[in-house]
């Protein structure tokens, strides 16, 4: 899937001004003098120009500021989708700063865990630009989802002092409003500010209309709208086409949504036959363009016609600069729905469903959904979910998933394998892996003829695949897994080949066969897409612990750095798979005799791990059989065997299935048993003690001297201090010089 199909470009560009627009210089300068203040909160009901005038300024404002906009909707109630749109506004701005490839990346990794990792680096990175920034999130409240109030209060908090935040809402958003009002660091603009004053609301109907208002008329209309600019705009089309215009004033009663309805259906009983059931029958979308319009119209040339009505309706905004895409005014859109639910409801789940096809065809999978699902098609709605999803996980999107399996009837989502596994895949990367499990048996349970919607071989391979992948089950079971997914589906192209290939190698090493394991990884590791990090830095750790296991050191050593490059750029440390990191970091020092670094990066990634949920059991006991084996060469014995006991606990339920780890935990058991030994002997490994030119020459191994300066300062030939260091090697059992001076720290022979 096509990761831009995934941002929506019309809501990233301020709606273009009109003419005849009402400038309102006084509430343009009270936003102009607020940058030095966080946020400008503008929040008032429906039609009081909240929008208007944010894009008026955005206008006025020109190339002196950066201004970045979003225009909100229902949708963007997932935080990864939320702050997509945020990093794409801000790059459509300044799209010579390079700094939204990074951040997009590691957000579909990272996923809702955006304040510890996604933020931070977006915050960091507009700190750094030499520039103004303004950044307007209109309609905000549409966001209804915690977890996005939760990251826009974190963005608030630490926003840089080149960047000024805007909301415009219907409602106060929660949150910290008060602190910041406290604090002097909130601009705010509401109702009473944004309702037209008489000089304005003469300057659009005597001035911009040409209407010819008298002074007593216009102060009645005031007090009847409260100076409610929609109510006043509507009013202006109305009386365009009347002569007696000092009688409809004073005949104008009412409030708020009456007189909206009272004077949207006049205007739409003044337009053509054909131009009324355009607005009706296009009422159901929330943005229009014209090959949409035509497909839900059932006609052509929607394309011009909303040009035309662009230039002559003020309810009807555009929504960018080629004037391809516009949206009805909120109210004027209520408005023409009600109008159709009440003239044709048979008609509109017909309209829904024409939206949907042409949706989809263009690949916006999301939209295509949710009219789905408005039109109470829930067997196409679940087939487009059962389709689309796997580019939306793979983008972090998986709240966006969630919400998609919500909206089905239960019954759907719970007998439907395709709909099955795609909750089984959710439940799995939340770390909720029992369930994910029973999921994946109860889709084998019912029987599915073909292909999958997703392009899937079957049923059999998608549970093979996620079963191969995560290491659900013992290692032989995986292994089983991963060659019946390799086989359904052999071709390179599938777009979870390198999932397979990855699961097929990652198998064969914790089965012990090693050289199996490079062929498939290596093989994987092509395939995978440069968006894939994760992935990728998970495949790599792998390959790092067969280089280490064939003493490819140096390889080894290589791959773990590629896979830390990749773990630092993208901010992957919070998701738990990233702890293979320094696993096979620990893995190949450990094997290098740098015990000291290889203990720090164990326990670093076994720490990750034992923290957060995981699905896979296999690299924790690697990790805690590695680090067993360290504590225990440094002669920490209790250490080693607390480690080695929390390794039997976790084998447990594997114990007939668990590949080369019974084996190993056997060896650490019965090398710990041998140091302990040892220990208790209370002597050195060949039951000689150092001599005191050996405590000298151990005293120089501490530093950096070479051979040769450390044979100058004891006026010793070089070839005798050699001596002197392989019997002090053989004494403590060691093979390096770092080993020898922890071992000598561990004896207490250097203090």
């Amino acid at each position: 899937m096509d990761p831009s199909r995934l941002v929506i470009k019309p809501k990233l560009r301020a709606p273009t001004p009109r003419s005849e627009q009402v400038i309102r210089p006084g509430l343009l300068e009270l936003l102009g003098n607020a940058l030095d203040r966080k946020i400008t909160l503008v929040s008032a009901p429906a039609g009081y120009g909240k929008t208007t005038l944010l894009a008026q300024w955005s206008h006025a404002v020109g190339d002196s500021l950066s201004f970045a906009w979003v225009s909100l909707d229902e949708q963007d109630n997932d935080p990864t989708r939320l702050w997509r749109h945020i990093v794409e506004a801000l790059h459509l701005v300044a799209p010579e700063e390079d700094f939204g490839g990074d951040v997009l990346m590691g957000m579909s990794v990272t996923g809702g865990r955006l304040i510890e990792i996604s933020l931070p680096m977006i915050i960091n990175v507009l700190a750094e630009l030499h520039r103004r920034w303004i950044l307007v999130l209109d309609d905000y409240q549409f966001v209804t989802n915690d977890d996005c109030h939760k990251s826009v209060a974190f963005f608030v908090e630490h926003l840089p002092e080149n960047v000024h935040l805007v909301f415009a809402s219907r409602s106060d958003p929660p949150l910290p409003l008060g602190r910041l009002r406290a604090r002097g660091e909130m601009n705010e603009i509401r109702s009473d500010q944004l309702a037209f004053s008489e000089e304005e609301a003469a300057c659009l109907l005597n001035e911009t209309m040409g209407l010819d208002i008298a002074s007593d008329d216009l102060r009645l209309l005031l007090e009847r709208t409260e100076g409610w600019p929609a109510a006043i705009y509507l009013t202006s089309l109305s009386l365009q086409k009347r002569e007696d215009k000092h009688a409809f004033i004073g005949a104008f009663k009412g409030s708020d949504r009456y007189i909206v309805d009272l004077l949207a259906e006049e205007v739409l009983a003044g337009v053509q036959e054909d131009v009324r059931e355009f607005f009706l029958r296009t009422s159901i979308l929330r943005r229009l363009t014209g090959p949409l319009c035509d497909a839900v119209v059932g006609r052509e040339g929607s394309g011009n016609l909303l040009r035309e009505l662009a230039r002559s309706n003020l309810f009807l905004v555009t929504l960018d600069e080629r004037g391809e895409w516009y949206r009805y005014h909120h109210l004027f859109s209520q408005f023409l729905l009600y109008e159709l639910e009440s003239s044709s409801p048979e008609l509109v789940p017909i309209l829904y469903g024409r939206a949907s096809a042409w949706l989809e065809g263009e690949g916006f999978f999301d939209d295509a959904i949710r009219h789905a699902v408005a039109a109470m098609d829930y067997e196409r709605a679940g087939l487009l979910v059962a389709r689309h999803w796997y580019g939306y996980v793979l983008a972090g999107q998986m709240a966006t998933v969630e919400g998609w399996l919500e909206s089905l009837p239960e019954g759907q989502t719970a007998y439907d394998p395709a709909l099955l596994l795609v909750r089984a895949w959710i439940c799995t990367l939340s770390g909720r892996s029992e369930e994910g499990e029973r999921l994946l048996t109860l889709a084998e349970s019912i029987p599915y003829e073909g292909p999958l919607p997703d392009g899937t071989a079957s049923v059999e391979a998608g549970t093979a695949t996620m079963r191969g992948m995560f290491g659900i089950g013992g290692v032989r079971s995986t292994l089983e897994a991963a060659r019946r997914a390799v086989e359904s589906e052999p071709q390179i192209i599938s777009p979870r080949a390198a999932l397979m290939r990855f699961g097929l190698g990652s198998s064969y090493f914790l089965s012990g066969e090693t050289s199996g394991a490079r062929k498939w990884l290596e093989e994987a590791l092509e395939l995978m897409m440069s968006g894939q990090p994760l992935l990728r830095t998970v495949c790599l750790s792998y390959l790092a612990n067969v280089a280490t296991d064939e003493g490819r050191l140096e390889e080894a050593e290589s791959l773990a750095r590629e896979a830390r490059t990749l773990t630092d750029r993208f901010g992957l440390w919070v998701i738990p798979q990233s702890s293979w990191v320094p696993i096979a970091f620990g893995y190949v020092l450990a094997k290098r005799g740098d015990l000291l670094e290889a203990q720090a990066e164990l326990e670093s990634g076994l720490s990750v791990r034992r923290k957060l949920p995981n699905p896979s059991p296999w690299p924790t006991l690697i990790g805690l059989l590695e680090l067993a084996s360290v504590r225990s060469a440094r002669g920490d014995r209790d250490a080693a065997q607390t480690l080695l006991a929390e390794a039997r606990t976790i084998l447990e339920p594997f114990s007939h299935d668990a590949g080369i780890f019974p084996e190993l935990l056997e060896r650490q058991e019965e090398r710990s048993l041998r140091t302990t030994i040892k220990r208790r002997n209370g002597s050195l490994r060949n039951n000689g003690k150092l001599t005191e030119r050996e405590l000298d020459v151990l005293k120089l191994l501490e530093g950096e001297l070479s051979t040769r300066q450390m044979a100058r300062g004891l006026y010793l030939a070089p070839n005798t201090v050699r001596t002197h260091i392989k019997s002090i090697y053989r004494k403590l059992g060691v093979s390096s010089r770092k080993q020898a001076v922890e071992e000598a720290y561990l004896r207490k022979l250097l203090l």
